[in-house]
């Protein structure tokens, strides 16, 4: 297995950590999105479908792969500025474990964004 394909499912379980994280945390309230709990999960179906069909291209060193690549080490970084400096609340994703979930989520992200980009040819 190639190091982009190992940081991808890295990255990837990270963000779907935060996911259910967020859903403990109502983040739909935080971010004021529409439709409570059931818009949140909704919302969810394309993204966890994404990341499969991202894992399949990447593993086949596709362009398309790659460029799911780019996205998911970019939504690696996305929690950080989230939660960590434009939305930041101290009651919040504050836990010992949430903030390792985001800070390791960002060395993942910056990782899969970099070898995938090296990789898109």
């Amino acid at each position: 297995m190639k190091a982009v394909t190992i940081l991808y499912i890295i990255n990837a379980t990270l963000l779907l950590l935060h996911e259910i994280e967020s859903a403990y945390e109502k983040e739909w309230e935080i971010l004021k999105l529409p439709g409570g709990i059931t818009g949140f999960l909704i919302m969810h179906v394309p993204i966890i479908a994404f990341f499969f069909y991202g894992l399949i291209e990447i593993e086949k060193s596709s362009s398309i792969g790659f460029l799911c690549g780019i996205v998911t080490g970019i939504g690696g970084i996305v929690p950080f500025i989230v939660h960590k400096i434009a939305f930041k609340k101290n009651d919040r994703f504050n836990l010992a474990v949430s903030n390792a979930i985001i800070f390791l989520n960002i060395l993942s992200g910056l990782g899969l964004l970099i070898l995938s980009v090296l990789s898109f040819s």
